[in-house]
């Protein structure tokens, strides 16, 4: 497998160089030699069924591959059911909206840990991507791979290990 390198969202220079939009993006990035794309969703979904479409298309004319960060607020670990449920809905928006555009991927962030224990906290996370991957597979959306991503604080899950 090759490495493919490009951005998670759209830098400052994107937009200084005229672009408005990302629809723009996968013109730019093949301009730049890059062959990757993480569209950002870290607030919530906010792209349309059909621009993700038309995204996607574009993607796929010029060579780029692309991913879909979930929400930030996303929590496997929370000890609050609802948090849970909230984060496989949220988790089952993203696979929506990455299967309009073809994606293959969607990077989530796993939790915290801050009041409970490592252990418990991975046991959760566990739990709530088992039926995440569970429900995905129900909506044909299990083709998708969730991907967690490794985070670097101490009080969030996400060592090498964990994920």
């Amino acid at each position: 497998m090759l490495a493919k390198f490009g951005p998670g969202g759209n830098c400052e220079k994107f937009y200084e160089e005229g672009n408005k939009t990302s629809l723009n993006i996968p013109d730019w990035l093949r301009a730049k030699g890059l062959e990757a794309y993480e569209y950002e969703c870290g607030k919530g979904i906010k792209i349309s069924p059909d621009s993700a479409k038309e995204l996607g298309e574009k993607a796929k004319e010029k060579g780029i591959t692309l991913s879909v960060h979930a929400p930030y607020f996303i929590s496997l670990s929370s000890t609050e059911e609802e948090k849970r449920e909230n984060s496989v809905k949220y988790i089952l928006d993203t696979l929506s909206v990455a299967n309009v555009m073809g994606a293959k991927r969607i990077v989530v962030h796993s939790g915290s840990c801050s009041k409970i224990t490592r252990k418990k906290a991975v046991e959760l996370a566990a739990q709530t991507i088992k039926k995440t991957v569970y429900e995905a597979d129900n909506l044909g959306l299990g083709h998708i791979h969730i991907c967690p991503e490794t985070m670097g604080k101490v009080n969030q899950l996400g060592t090498i290990e964990e994920v």
